[in-house]
């Protein structure tokens, strides 16, 4: 294991995350594990998305907030939390970001009803890096603010 620059590699993950706009969520509850697409947008390291309140990844997310995201190489492990509506006061931070990244689609989309914002904090980050030919897991630790890079087990 070799300890790596916390911040410098959380930039490198934030700027990565910011040069695109879809990533694959994943949600459970009661033994039920489902998975789809979402537009977002970021400030930092939070995601921001918007859906409608009856859709099962929402459904999902208020009786379990624990999320997984994956783009890529990269894995993310995250708390889910409903802000509500795109222009109410809660959801303002999350609606600012979202309509400066896809000012077509909030002004699309933030007024139907039933349409809520929903903000992701990761919590870790894993990553496959390659380096010198050869395999590597990167390790973000957010909560605990480490960073690490180890070889993968060959079992």
């Amino acid at each position: 294991m070799k300890q790596l620059d916390f911040e410098k590699l959380r930039e490198a993950k934030i700027k990565f995350l910011e040069s695109h706009h879809t990533i694959i969520i994943a949600t459970s509850y009661d033994k039920k594990v489902t998975a789809r697409t979402v537009t977002y947008a970021t400030e930092g390291i939070d995601f921001y998305f918007m859906s409608w309140d009856h859709h099962e990844k929402i459904l999902q997310i208020r009786e379990n907030p624990n999320v997984a995201l994956a783009r890529d190489n990269i894995s993310i492990k995250g708390v889910a939390e409903i802000l509500g509506k795109p222009l109410n006061e809660k959801s303002k931070k999350g609606a600012e970001v979202t309509k400066k990244k896809h000012p077509k689609e909030f002004e699309i989309f933030c007024r139907i009803p039933g349409m809520i914002m929903v903000k992701v904090t990761p919590t870790y980050i894993k990553s496959w890096v390659r380096i010198d030919n050869k395999f590597f897991i990167e390790h973000l630790d957010l909560e605990n603010k480490i960073a690490y890079l180890e070889k993968p087990n060959k079992n």
